[in-house]
């Protein structure tokens, strides 16, 4: 049975934060990468479990094989990658520091990227390196400049191994949640202090609420757990068909 597919829509809490640390650069290129959504039109459609890309035939096959789904090659013109829409809404995986979670703020127009950030400084460009930038310092500020057109918006990179099939190497996911930079500092903290590999989950959480109107809304969002003690059972990460 396919995923279904509904539109995305954003909400986020109101969480001050007081700055994260300098995002690090991954140590090698990860061999595939989780997503949230297809585009379609421009415009992102939300799954219900689990996308996840690569360039590795055999690493899609092994996907398909244990998280459901059928590789299916995509023609991104540059290179060819393997789409698997999995099964899975959740699934254990392996960090290996606080390194393995990032965050900074960036800003597009127009096909460039103009300001990348930690939240105090600027990262790129070059030029501009280790200079104020002068975002606010809380997020929630942060996202009010963003949607006013005035400010970066969040991009939250983390970096994993996953537990059943910790062989295939480093996958990553990239996120622009708001909710998800809002606990980058948490996160980075249990990694901190975890032992190495720290055992977390990446679950794709369904959020359901009304508006004061009484529309009902939904959107999907990323989550990561920290601490959980074993890793789940295969049965577990399993969507019902």
């Amino acid at each position: 049975m396919a995923p279904h597919l509904h539109h995305s829509l954003n909400r986020d809490q109101k969480i001050d934060d007081a700055g994260v640390g300098r995002p690090r650069e991954p140590a090698a290129d990860p061999v595939g990468r989780f997503h949230v959504a297809w585009q379609q039109g421009g415009r992102p459609i939300a799954v219900s479990a689990w996308r996840i890309t690569t360039q590795d035939h055999a690493i899609a096959d092994a996907l398909g094989g244990f998280y459901g789904g059928v590789p299916q090659l995509l023609d991104t013109g540059d290179a060819h990658v393997v789409e698997v829409l999995t099964r899975c809404d959740r699934v254990p995986v392996l960090l290996d520091d606080g390194g393995a979670v990032s965050l900074r703020m960036v800003m597009r127009g127009a096909g460039e990227t103009f300001h990348v950030c930690d939240g105090t400084r600027f990262l790129e460009p070059a030029g501009a390196r280790g200079s104020l930038c002068g975002c606010p310092v809380s997020l929630a500020d942060r996202k009010a400049a963003a949607q006013a057109g005035r400010g970066p918006t969040p991009e939250v990179r983390i970096g994993f191994r996953l537990a059943d099939l910790p062989e295939l190497g480093v996958f990553s996911l990239v996120s622009s949640s708001w909710e998800l930079a809002a606990e980058v500092p948490a996160l980075a903290a249990a990694l901190g202090a975890a032992a190495v590999p720290a055992l977390g989950v990446l679950r794709y959480e369904l959020v359901e609420f009304s508006t004061r109107s009484g529309i009902a809304v939904s959107y999907r969002r990323p989550v990561v757990e920290i601490g959980r003690t074993q890793a789940l059972a295969r049965d577990a990460v399993r969507l019902a068909a």
